[in-house]
């Protein structure tokens, strides 16, 4: 905001720039002071920011000045588009909705109307685990300029945070958020397809474009960068299976996303369709073990690498990428039995590109199953063999990836296992989930009894947020 505000000025604009108790008293004063005859404002992104907007309008009308709500030019399908997109739908499936966006904007298309290479999406090759001895390229930064150290130092100094802002360095302006596009689109993109799900000790981008949180502040314009993708491809730098899978997380994935928030909204929050009781444990505010806030008690470290390396990344970076969001942490708090509401809280404070209308479908719909199924047709729920194959993690893990019970086996075995067994009758006719529950009944019955003994002895020997109890309430 105070880049942007510097850059307006330089532009010849006059720029007040004000703090305020809230965003409505902030806005009545701003008008009252410029004598204002109307107020123009662009519609919120959030639902608390439409209520405030709701609030505000009120304000201003009892001044007789009337406020005028914008579309959110930030994305290519507006409510509207979308909501009509939902008529009549028994399934709201992404894809459909991705193919819609590809015909309308002609994006990866055939003179004819047919797709590029003959297929929609190329998710398929897109599933390579990234080879040992290949270097993982160096992560794309932003050097902090003064304006930018300040709010670090001030971030700093803030009580009872988490994380750290040591090491920020992503865009903070719109010149040097193009110039990291380019900069992906040139050493990143040509390979992104094949490892875009691969996972890697340490490295919370690989070869994503960290780009996120530049579309969502509004630094970037998603047609830009799907049209700079595109091009990529046209011009032979970039294979089409790299171009499509990038394309089709913005295209696709972000504007169903925020179509499906409004479309749910509020109701969304409350979703919970596997019951899930648990609280967050203190694992993801402090993987090591220490008060990961203040106020907060001293947990256990976690011995899960994976899961702890995916935290670290997040705490010091803000970020992790898809695969580690949704496979690792998400695939943990669904197995353990994690509300979807508090991992939703712990995603919107954690990430740098986190609004509700990102964290919240993304957590409540397709991470926890927690919509019942609207999003996504089945749970997103793996074993330790699924991180084993994406990811070098497991080589060096305290637990033995292969084990479902005993002292040293993977939780996440463990825990998978026990969740097919509790969500049992719900699944055993399910289409996409009823192979996975033959696979259950192989199990010898005695086998399966030291499995979720296990899985309730580990839920109980962690640590969480908050006073709740951590055995179901029925």
């Amino acid at each position: 905001m105070r880049h942007f505000a510097d850059a307006l000025r330089a532009a010849g604009y006059r720029v007040d720039y004000r703090r305020a108790a809230s965003y409505e008293a902030g806005l009545l004063e701003a008008a009252t002071v410029h004598a204002a005859t109307r107020v123009v404002a662009t519609e919120g992104r959030e639902w608390e920011m439409m209520q405030a907007l709701e609030r505000a309008a009120e304000l201003l009308k009892s001044v007789n000045i009337p406020l005028e709500l914008r579309e959110d030019r930030g994305f290519l399908a507006s409510r509207a588009d979308f909501s009509r997109w939902t008529a009549g739908r028994k399934e709201l499936r992404m894809e459909f909705f991705y193919r819609e966006m590809r015909r309308k904007y002609a994006i990866l298309m055939e003179p004819d109307g047919k797709p590029i290479g003959g297929e929609w999406n190329f998710d398929a090759e897109n599933r390579k685990a990234w080879p040992k001895k290949k270097p993982v390229p160096p992560r794309m930064t932003v050097a902090p300029d003064t304006t930018t150290q300040s709010i670090i130092q001030r971030v700093n100094a803030w009580k009872g945070r988490w994380g750290s802002a040591d090491g920020f360095s992503l865009p903070v302006t719109r010149a040097d958020a193009k110039a990291m596009l380019e900069q992906f689109i040139m050493e990143r993109l040509p390979e992104f397809g094949p490892y875009e799900d691969a996972l890697q000790d340490g490295e919370a981008d690989l070869l994503h474009s960290a780009l996120s949180s530049s579309l969502n502040v509004g630094l970037l314009h998603p047609r830009e960068v799907i049209e700079r993708a595109e091009r990529a491809y046209r011009e032979g730098a970039v294979s089409l299976p790299s171009a499509e899978g990038f394309i089709r997380q913005i295209l696709g994935w972000r504007e169903y996303v925020r179509g499906i928030y409004w479309h749910r909204m509020p109701a969304l929050r409350n979703a919970n369709a596997l019951d899930a009781w648990l609280p967050l444990p203190l694992w993801f505010w402090a993987p090591d073990g220490e008060a990961g806030y203040e106020g907060a008690p001293a947990g256990e470290a976690c011995e899960m690498r994976c899961l702890a390396d995916s935290i670290r990344m997040v705490r010091d970076t803000g970020r992790a990428h898809h695969i580690a969001r949704l496979m690792v942490q998400s695939n943990f708090a669904t197995l353990l039995g994690v509300t979807p509401a508090a991992l939703n809280r712990w995603f919107w404070a954690a990430f740098t590109d986190a609004y509700e209308w990102v964290t919240l479908p993304n957590v409540a719909g397709m991470a926890t199953w927690g919509d019942g199924g609207v999003m996504a047709s089945k749970p997103y729920v793996a074993s330790g063999a699924y991180i084993n194959r994406m990811s070098n993690y497991c080589a060096s893990c305290r637990y033995d990836v292969k084990a479902k019970s005993g002292a040293d086996a993977c939780p996440f075995n463990v825990l998978y296992w026990d969740f097919l067994a509790r969500h049992r009758e719900r699944f055993a006719n399910h289409p996409r989930m009823a192979m996975m529950i033959r696979n259950l009944d192989r199990i010898p019955s005695d086998e399966l009894v030291q499995i979720r003994r296990g899985a309730t002895l580990f839920r109980e020997s962690l640590s969480y947020d908050g006073e709740a109890p951590i055995t179901s309430p029925t």
